[in-house]
């Protein structure tokens, strides 16, 4: 049998919670969600689901536009302008001749409205549709959090390898000096000679080694290790062959 995915339309792990003063509209809407295979809490006042909203955080809120003390438009505020809460779907509900509270609620921040009496296949179909688009913005947020991640260790893993190869730049222009001096001391005889330009041959070497390995950090791409260690190497084998 495959598994519902979490939070999938309908599935039992979607959470919708509804608010509406009137107990009989509350008894209607939860038992034809329920039917729906939906998880349902219900409160009868904009306290009621502010205080709810402190505590748990459902996947769907349907929000009763006429209500006494706080309105629907007043708590789609409140939620609109706490950060724990902007973001929760909210679909309106007005009655049909309430044309400018539906207006109203949708500058207001809803994401949709319904009208009473309801169509339940209409309201479950906007349901679906907002859980969907919930879901998917919060599985981008977190690649996009997961690539921001990568690019990080991928900057400071690049800023090593620049200063190791800033090193290495420092080592082969140290060796230049020396092989200039050697030069222009003209001891190219043998068997000094050799040695110098068993140098030039190596350091020859590294420059086509740091040539290659520059243009692949200023491309802003990760060297390959196996050249680091290969120019170092040269770099010492240098060293060593200097009178």
């Amino acid at each position: 049998m495959t598994a519902i995915p979490q939070n999938a339309p309908n599935s039992p792990s979607t959470q919708i919670l509804i608010v509406d003063d009137i107990d009989a509209n509350r008894a209607v809407m939860t038992r034809r969600l329920e039917m729906m295979s939906y998880r349902v809490s219900s409160v009868e006042s904009g306290h009621e689901a502010l205080k709810h909203l402190s505590h748990s955080k459902p996947d769907m809120i349907l929000l009763d536009y006429m209500m006494p003390q706080m309105n629907g438009i007043e708590v789609l505020h409140r939620i609109r302008s706490n950060p724990e809460t902007d973001s929760l779907p909210v679909i309106m509900v007005t009655a049909r001749a309430e044309s400018e509270a539906t207006v109203e609620a949708l500058r207001a921040g809803a994401d949709d409205y319904v009208t009473k009496p309801i169509d339940y296949d209409v309201l479950k179909a906007r349901i679906e549709s907002h859980v969907i688009r919930k879901s998917s913005t919060r599985n981008l947020k977190h690649e996009n959090e997961a690539l921001d991640e990568q690019a990080t260790i991928r900057s400071l893993v690049v800023a090593d390898l620049e200063q190791d190869l800033q090193s290495e730049i420092e080592k082969r222009a140290e060796l230049e000096d020396k092989l200039a001096t050697i030069t222009s001391r003209e001891v190219l005889s043998a068997p000094q000679g050799g040695k110098t330009l068993a140098i030039r041959s190596l350091l020859d070497e590294v420059a086509t080694k740091h040539a290659a390995l520059f243009k692949t950090v200023s491309q802003n791409e990760v060297p390959a290790l196996l050249d680091m260690i290969e120019m170092r190497k040269l770099i010492h084998e240098a060293i060593e062959t200097l009178p």
